[in-house]
């Protein structure tokens, strides 16, 4: 284990850009007379936290930002549950609309570029941008551009892995059991589990939580995928994929053995996290660290009352291609993308924000705040993270690393890549020692689960909302099946419609797209 954790630091080290960009001079350009900047900004909703757009950051963010420049920052809240909703919204009116947008879906920067929606950016940040362009450089830069114009600023992605499949170690152990090591090892936990009830639930336990959306079980249904090209994985519908069945069929045994939440098919607020944190549920799926993150706290509540619990990731999904291999889909270098609606009375002050996020004293702020009250330096001369006192409650972080704040960064940074990963665990306040193993699994047999077209995929923005949510209906359906012979009519059946109603036109559409580009 610590054999390959060295490795990873190593490739980290190749592959990562951490020069360290220099603060600009002290002289910065100012407005004759005040100008309001609106800045989105996620409210997720944290027990504790703090007002998303009124708090300590907030003000810092002014004082050091908007004041020197006659800037006022304006910060537009959205719901993190209500992402693209708001999203939407937002950009219906001109006179509400954030200057600074950003989402995780590429299909919504497509849309509204297609639309004329979005302003170019390459004149502005070439002008605005020195730091911006430094930092992200052209790798990074490459996932903003659409029909050969920068629409979109991506932020850096520190950390490349992306979902984790967990399982409660110890009630593994109490059975006298192993970690699953394949997927018939994992059914047969799973059983143990719903027959012996090792955490003596009352009523029974639920062997493996499930939410409603079941898309993300992702190193499990990719085992089952039997082309796993590059071309294949960005162009083919996931719902088309062949062993796309076969994947639908082992989530059909588990529900028809009682091997995950029998109501999941209800649950639209993240139940299986509450199952899982009150003791009820033997594991979940979520992101590839997410048991140890801060917020929610997963792993944290468990053990407010089982100090022993442990939620630990598995890695037993063996590719049907090659058993040898537990392919685990990982993000590409670019994460949230940034873009400027056409509603901007100020676009280039948005691009001078942007790069001014991207200063190395900016993002360690921001990351770290004060010495002594946010964070502490170890031997190491690294930053770690404590929890502030009551006397400091406005210096709350609303989001690990203050991501919601740092846009064009997402996860820790600092001047080395061995500095950066040795943050990033200690980032998990009290987990740091589990950081190590869930990286080592997210990472493991990694293969490219994200991919960028720099051409308008009109199809793709006209059917994909509705595609999205017909795939979610596949899954739902074939899974609660009353027989694999019913699984596999209603996935036959419902794959034709899923093409019918688009999915052929996008395939068809994408497939093209990528064979003029390669």
């Amino acid at each position: 284990m610590k054999k390959t954790w060295s490795l990873i630091l190593a490739l980290a080290l190749l592959l990562s850009v951490m020069s360290i960009v220099p603060a600009l001079a002290d002289e910065v350009f100012r407005y004759d007379t005040p100008i309001t900047l609106k800045v989105s900004v996620f409210d997720r909703g944290n027990t504790g936290g703090t007002a998303p757009d009124n708090n300590y950051w907030t003000k810092w963010i002014q004082e050091n930002f908007g004041d020197p420049r006659n800037i006022n920052i304006e910060w537009v809240v959205i719901p993190r549950s209500e992402e693209e909703s708001k999203l939407a919204t937002l950009m219906m009116d001109e006179s509400s609309c954030p200057d600074i947008c950003f989402t995780y879906n590429e299909s919504i920067v497509t849309d509204y570029v297609n639309q004329g929606g979005v302003i170019e950016l390459s004149d502005y940040v070439e002008q605005y941008g020195p730091t911006l362009k430094a930092f992200l450089g052209d790798e990074v830069l490459e996932f903003g551009k659409f029909a050969g114009g920068q629409y979109a600023i991506p932020a850096r992605r520190v950390v490349v892995a992306w979902m984790g499949m967990f399982l409660r170690e110890d009630w593994v152990k109490k059975l006298g059991m192993e970690m699953p090591k394949t997927k018939a090892e994992f059914v047969d936990v799973l059983r143990a589990f719903r027959d012996q009830n090792p955490g003596n639930v009352e009523g029974g336990c639920i062997p493996y939580a499930l939410q409603r959306d079941l898309r993300y079980n992702l190193q499990l249904q990719w085992s089952f995928y039997k082309d796993l090209s590059a071309r294949t994985l960005a162009c083919e519908p996931t719902v088309a994929h062949d062993g796309y069945e076969d994947y639908l069929l082992y989530l059909n045994t588990l529900y028809r053995e009682g091997l995950v939440s029998p109501d999941f098919a209800l649950d639209a607020n993240n139940q299986d996290w509450q199952d899982v944190t009150s003791g009820k549920a033997g594991g979940y799926t979520g992101n590839y660290d997410h048991p140890i993150r801060v917020s929610p706290g997963i792993l944290a509540s468990l053990r407010a009352y089982e100090p022993d619990a442990m939620l630990s990731p598995v890695n037993c999904f063996e590719s049907v291609t090659d058993p040898t291999k537990y392919y685990h889909p990982v993000y590409a270098a670019a994460g949230l993308l940034n873009f400027i609606p056409v509603y901007s009375q100020h676009p280039e002050a948005a691009i001078m924000y942007l790069d001014w996020l991207c200063q190395y004293d900016t993002i360690y702020f921001l990351q770290n705040g004060l010495e002594g009250i946010t964070s502490d330096l170890n031997e190491d001369g690294i930053p770690v993270v404590k929890d502030v006192d009551n006397d400091h409650h406005d210096m709350v972080y609303n989001s690990m690393q203050n991501i919601d704040y740092t846009l064009l960064v997402n996860g820790q940074w600092l001047d080395t890549a061995e500095k950066t990963m040795k943050a990033q665990a200690l980032s998990y306040q009290g987990f740091a020692d589990l950081f190590e193993e869930e990286y080592i699994v997210g990472n493991y047999d990694a293969i490219l689960g994200g991919f960028h077209f720099d051409v308008p995929l009109e199809n793709n923005s006209k059917y994909g909302t509705t595609l999205n949510a017909y795939e979610q209906e596949i899954l739902v359906k074939c899974t609660m099946a009353s027989s694999a012979e019913e699984c596999s009519a209603l996935y036959k059946d419902m794959l034709q419609q899923y093409m019918d109603m688009g999915g052929k036109a996008v395939m068809d559409e994408k497939y093209a797209a990528w064979d003029a580009a390669h």
